[in-house]
């Protein structure tokens, strides 16, 4: 699978609940469980700027909101 494939929107749960699941997650941590999801040992340039462009547009569609350096649902819960 590409890395232009895929998208961090699309994961199914649970991996796709990441953030919601938690008190908040890692933006690096998100990216890297995301990368284990598509069977990617590592993260490279290439599919890093990719998942990381996702997340951006995320936070800024109001998804997801970034505080501190993590991730958390949109909402607070």
């Amino acid at each position: 699978m590409s890395y232009e494939s895929v998208r961090v929107a699309n994961l199914p749960p649970p991996r796709g609940h990441v953030v919601e699941e938690s008190p908040g997650v890692h933006r690096e941590e998100l990216l890297r469980e995301a990368a284990r999801f598509f069977g990617w040992t590592r993260l490279g340039p290439d599919i890093r700027d990719a998942l990381t462009s996702d997340v951006d547009e995320l936070v800024v569609k109001g998804a997801i909101r970034e505080a501190d350096g993590f991730l958390m649902p949109a909402d607070g819960d």
